[in-house]
């Protein structure tokens, strides 16, 4: 299929029915990769799964100090503020026209990991990805879609990249050790861990399937998770959020709010950005998810999450995971 370009952004679809995200994952080469998708892939936001590697840049801070560190130019910006409202600042904005929720933008979490890893981790952190690869459960299509967030970039070689999902590999079947479980808080468990990470993230999705999984690589940390339901999504300026005692008032239009199976809906005012959701709907126990170029936004809780940094793994859990049970995730 012929390649499609716009202002700022390139895509090419093709047949993927001989791949999974899996396979995607594991053939895509690069640094600091994730893995969003859902077992609802027939299902309204569980149809596309998103693959990414090597992100243009990345944004993180603690309290009240924001980095922006590009990977292409190793150079670092430092800001100081509220850490949120920053990121809407620094935040790439590309309007783009397509069927996709999400084309390109910040891929990471806001106060998700356990307090406890305060000193080790950002307390706010996203990969920004220009390149992503969107698997389409329905029709077994692949997308990659590039975004050009900056005028001196050259853009990728999205031929090439398909070419590199499709190539005849031999993909090693890795595997980890998990073991030597402590419990260190009614919501923190820590266990040794060894191996590979994305090994383990294959196995807890089949353990714990769930409608939100994520696997993130960041330099501190890896994390790995599923949880079971949506915290805050905004569509084409349409919010909705499980957060059922959440005041939209000030945050939607007049009018437009609808309270429904444990669920709040609204129009967003054009006064104010998705970002300024985030931070005013912010949970006690943070979002894990992303924030797209176009304003798309899609956050849920960490309610079965392990952080693994070095040869420890940081496994928390949520008022909405009291069944998670680690035996299925033990190994060594």
């Amino acid at each position: 299929m012929a390649l499609k370009q716009k202002f700022r952004t390139s895509m090419k679809k093709v047949n993927g029915d001989l791949l999974t995200p899996i396979s995607i994952f594991l053939r895509l080469q690069g640094q600091r990769k994730f893995l969003l998708e859902s077992s609802a892939k027939y299902e309204g936001n569980g149809r596309y799964s998103f693959i990414g590697a090597n992100p243009r840049k990345t944004y993180s801070g603690n309290d009240t100090h924001l980095q922006d560190l590009s990977h292409l130019s190793n150079k670092h910006y430092h800001y100081e503020g509220e850490i949120i409202s920053l990121l809407k600042q620094v935040m790439p904005r590309v309007t783009s026209d397509t069927e996709y929720p999400l084309t390109g933008g910040g891929i990471g979490y806001i106060h998700a990991l356990p307090p406890v890893l305060h000193e080790a981790v950002p307390a706010l952190q996203f990969h920004v990805y220009d390149t992503l690869i969107i698997f389409d459960h329905l029709t077994d299509e692949i997308a990659v879609f590039h975004t050009n967030i900056e005028a001196e970039q050259v853009e990728p070689n999205i031929d090439q990249l398909i070419d590199e999902l499709f190539a005849v590999s031999n993909l090693d079947d890795t595997n980890y050790a998990l073991h030597s479980l402590q419990q260190e808080s009614q919501q923190l468990t820590t266990a040794q861990f060894s191996g590979d990470a994305f090994a383990l993230y294959r196995n807890l999705r089949v353990q714990e399937a769930a409608p939100y999984m994520y696997y993130m690589e960041f330099d501190e940390c890896t994390v790995v998770g599923t949880s079971p339901k949506s915290f805050l999504q905004i569509r084409d300026g349409a919010l909705s959020t499980t957060n059922e005692d959440a005041n939209l008032d000030t945050l939607c239009q007049k009018d437009s709010i609808e309270k429904r199976n444990a669920r709040q809906t609204g129009l967003l005012s054009p006064a104010f950005h998705a970002i300024d959701a985030v931070k005013q709907l912010m949970p006690q126990d943070g979002l894990i998810g992303y924030i797209g170029f176009n304003g798309q936004v899609d956050f849920t809780t960490p309610a079965k999450t392990l952080t693994i940094i070095g040869d420890k793994a940081y496994i928390q859990t949520t008022n909405d995971a009291s069944d998670f049970t680690l035996n299925a995730l033990m190994k060594g």
